[in-house]
Order: structure tokens, then C-alpha cells, then sequence
């Protein structure tokens, strides 16, 4: 099976929407499916921020990454963020989140980035793994999350 990780297509953001709103409405109960498609809509270019990649095995959509330039409205002094890592149930544990969150590393180490930044609510140890580390434990939304840095 051969994984690609490629800029987002129009041709996606439908799925891509209808996964995130699933995974995420409860951290922010304001954003609907329409929004998010909305906001996709914005990330094919990949050559600014916002961008979103996408995980396709064997042509198969099977994940995404986004990258914004913020992501936590009052903490503007961390960007980029990485934001929306999602990897579709099946097919997890495959190594497609390291994937898609390493053409993440290359893309923001080429326009010039230092680190990158990224909210987790049950993630940290994967994310650790990596190299990522705790800077804050932050309430967002009520939602007890925690802010990890990763240098570049």
C-alpha cells in the first residue's frame, strides 16, 4: 500500500469536514460541519498559512493535518499551531499521524518557523514520543488540554 501526503483538494473537504466535527464539536460548540467546510475551503494553497494536508493510501483519503497560525485565541505569542490531526479509525496505528505530522515539520522548518505549537486532550504521550513537550496545562472551553511546543 502506498501512502502519499499531499496538499488538500476541494475534492475532500466534504469528508474532511464531517471527521472533524465529529472528532472536535465539543471543544468549541459554535463550529457546525458548514463552518469547518468553510474554513477548508481556505487551506489548499500550501504555500501560507492556513494549509492542510492530507493522507491518501493507495488514492484513499485517510487522514489530515492542518496548520493555522493560531489556534488558541489568547496565547499569540506561540505560532505556527498544528491543528485537526486526524487519522480515520481503520486506519490507526500505521504510522500515518507521524507521517502526516513530519511533511508538517519539513513545511514549517522551510517557511522559516522555529517550532511548532498544538492543543491535546489525551494525547500528550504520543505526542511526547515525538519530541513534543507540555509548556501549559490551559482550560479551553472547560476542556482541560494541554499546549505542547515542538523546536524545529
Amino acid at each position: 500500500m502506498a501512502l502519499a501526503i499531499q496538499a488538500l483538494e476541494p475534492r475532500f473537504i466534504e469528508q474532511l469536514a464531517a471527521w472533524h466535527q465529529a472528532e472536535w464539536y465539543h471543544l468549541d460548540e459554535s463550529v457546525n460541519e458548514s463552518v469547518r467546510r468553510q474554513r477548508l475551503a481556505a487551506h489548499c494553497d500550501t504555500r501560507s498559512l492556513p494549509a492542510t494536508y492530507v493522507a491518501l493510501l493507495d488514492g484513499e483519503l485517510v487522514g489530515s493535518i492542518c496548520l493555522v497560525s493560531h489556534d488558541v485565541p489568547d496565547r499569540p505569542q506561540y505560532s505556527p499551531w498544528l491543528s485537526r490531526v486526524f487519522v480515520a479509525e481503520q486506519y490507526r496505528g500505521r504510522g500515518i499521524g507521524k507521517a502526516l505530522i513530519d511533511r508538517a515539520r519539513v513545511e514549517m522548518r522551510r517557511q522559516g518557523h522555529g517550532a511548532l505549537y498544538l492543543v491535546t486532550e489525551d494525547k500528550g504521550p504520543y505526542y511526547a514520543r515525538m519530541g513534543w513537550q507540555t509548556i501549559e496545562n490551559y482550560k479551553l472551553n472547560n476542556h482541560s488540554v494541554e499546549i505542547m511546543k515542538l523546536p524545529l
